[in-house]
């Protein structure tokens, strides 16, 4: 199983169009399983977006707007033959003018939630924060996949965000992948209580058979404006027991051209 994460500070890159398109590429041409992708974006007061059968309902009822980073991408993914079933979610207002959300992609039916982890509930405050978590499958076999973008550790928000999520987790019966920006640097106390959770996760990086780079951004960056160099903050975690072949950094601007202004995952579980 092959499974992407990235932050994909949607229609705020220089050179959007051209990055999307890669984007859209590398599914393509790599045929992922999973994908989790965190800040998708779409256009505060932009008309309403057409959903198709590939678009799988959850419990939230935000409208999905015409230019919803997600919707554009499934769209472009059809005219390449490559179909995935998806969900969106939202979280809140961002840089004045986009509504923020985070989205799953799969190639089988998603059965999906949307569920707010912070203690913050103000869509206009960039501390409101949400979980889209599904159940899906491969090869028969029914797995949990959650997408996710926490705060910082400041004020404990990030320690109230996880307790938040763990509580969502709590009657999973399924293995559990978890993918996203954390906002946690790698070694410390935020990154630590993942480790540490009753959800008994493992971090991909730390466990897979073969690694390929490790930053995920080079700061400063929206975010890390005080923080230069690099810094491994976005992970995907998976439950004790399922075994990781590769992790790879991609789209680091070195390998792969940047997409965002954070390089993505690539991890295969077996």
């Amino acid at each position: 199983m092959k499974i992407l994460t990235l932050n994909c500070h949607s229609w705020l890159e220089e050179n959007k169009e051209e990055k999307f398109q890669q984007l859209v590429d590398k599914i393509v041409a790599e045929d992922f399983d999973v994908i989790a992708l965190q800040e998708v974006n779409q256009t505060q007061g932009e008309e309403g977006g057409i959903l198709d059968e590939w678009y799988c309902l959850n419990n939230d009822t935000w409208p999905i707007l015409k230019d919803n980073f997600a919707l554009a991408l499934s769209e472009a993914l059809q005219i390449e033959d490559k179909e995935y079933y998806w969900t969106w979610g939202f979280s809140h207002y961002s840089y004045g003018r986009f509504e923020e959300g985070l989205a799953l992609f799969s190639k089988e039916p998603l059965l999906a939630k949307v569920t707010q982890v912070s203690k913050c509930s103000d869509i206009n405050d960039a501390r409101r924060r949400i979980l889209v978590s599904a159940v899906t499958e491969k090869e028969g076999q029914l797995l949990t996949v959650g997408s996710i973008h926490h705060s910082w550790w400041a004020d404990d928000a990030f320690k109230i965000e996880w307790e938040g999520l763990e509580k969502a987790f709590e009657e999973n019966q399924y293995p559990l992948i978890l993918a996203g920006d954390f906002n946690q640097i790698a070694g410390t106390i935020g990154h630590e209580l993942v480790l540490n959770s009753r959800l008994k996760l493992k971090d991909s990086f730390q466990i897979a058979e073969n690694v390929i780079g490790e930053a995920t951004i080079e700061g400063p960056i929206d975010g890390w404006n005080d923080h230069n160099g690099s810094l491994r903050i976005d992970y995907v975690f998976v439950s004790e027991g399922l075994k990781v072949k590769n992790h790879t950094v991609v789209f680091d601007g070195g390998r792969e051209p940047l997409v965002s202004d954070h390089y993505g995952i690539v991890v295969e579980v077996e």
